[in-house]
């Protein structure tokens, strides 16, 4: 997903009087809670269901560089946010080989400082699977609509098939497509889409418990004003591990990206097509205290190397939240 802050930071957007703020984050609470209202009526008025699933998390969150312009690197960038977030699922088996799932989720993030950050995001997933043996294939289609400071701000669609092989019980690959478009609000020249084509390489060392997984994807993302078509080659590594404390249980998960960007467009202000650098290490954990509840927590450092000044640092986040499954 595009880093909403980052890019409404690039781009300059203008700053909005006080009394509009407080209007718009008003705005932000009520989406909020008339989504978990609806949600807790559907879930709660039906009959139990197996497939049917909802998850709930309040989390407190620091990023050490919210604001990426430059005007304000001694003004202090960082800050503390609450982000609250509802996840609606359902998965149902159409017979043997084929399955149908569903998600519905909503993420929703308010700064105490930089406020014309706050954001909203609302993602839809449809996936359709097939699985015979040791093949696999799904098709998911994907709707998000994002909002910052109140105000339309990103829609994107995105079409992904995938084909899946299992090699052996200790060998698992993966081959995706990606084919979105994008659509932003109030800059129109960033308006385009997207293709990227992915391999997915797994090594179970204890099944699904522990294991390791290494992908390599290439991405053309294309633009009204080429300043922000670009290409781009991305490689991840993600070792995942099951663990037991005491008597409860938890899972850990071990980050590591690099992606390297090549835009087309010259910008005048650096007489030069803008080139990134940006790699990745994050550490991810879950905690289950009960059946329904657990504690998650998060520690990730970026570190942005570009030719333009907006694009060039370095960032810290902690989060650590509270969450419920149904």
């Amino acid at each position: 997903m595009t880093n909403l802050k980052m890019t409404t930071a690039l781009l300059g957007p203008e700053s909005k009087q006080r009394r509009l703020k407080r209007c718009f984050n008003l705005s932000f609470t009520s989406t909020f809670v008339a989504a978990f209202t609806a949600t807790l009526l559907a879930v709660f008025c039906l009959p139990a269901n197996a497939g049917l699933k909802l998850e709930l998390e309040s989390a407190l969150e620091y990023d050490s560089n919210v604001a990426t312009d430059a005007a304000d690197n001694n003004a202090g960038l960082g800050d503390v946010a609450r982000n609250l977030s509802l996840g609606l699922g359902y998965d149902a088996k159409i017979n043997k080989h084929w399955s149908l799932s569903s998600s519905y989720r909503l993420n929703d993030t308010h700064w105490y400082t930089y406020d014309e950050f706050n954001s909203q995001m609302h993602i839809g997933l449809l996936r359709l699977g097939y699985q015979q043996e040791k093949i696999s294939t799904d098709i998911s289609l994907i709707h998000a609509y994002g909002s910052v400071d109140g105000e339309n701000f990103l829609s994107l669609n995105r079409l992904s098939p995938g084909l899946g092989y299992l090699i052996n019980p200790n060998w698992y690959i993966r081959a995706q497509a990606d084919v979105s478009e994008k659509t932003f609000a109030l800059y129109e020249q960033r308006n385009g889409n997207a293709f990227a084509a992915s391999l997915y390489l797994y090594r179970f060392i204890d099944r699904t418990r522990f294991y390791i997984t290494a992908q390599a994807q290439v991405k053309q993302e294309n633009a009204k004003d080429d300043v922000y078509a670009y290409q781009a080659s991305i490689f991840k590594l993600q070792l995942k591990r099951d663990w037991a404390l005491f008597n409860f249980q938890g899972s850990s998960r071990l980050k590591a990206r690099y992606e390297k960007r090549q835009y087309e467009g010259v910008r005048s202000a650096i007489n030069a097509a803008r080139e990134d650098d940006r790699w990745r290490l994050a550490l991810q954990t879950n905690l289950q205290l009960s059946k329904q509840w657990q504690v998650t927590s998060s520690l990730q450092s970026d570190w942005f190397e570009s030719n333009v000044a907006a694009a060039h640092y370095d960032q810290e986040r902690v989060q650590i939240g509270l969450a419920w499954e149904f």
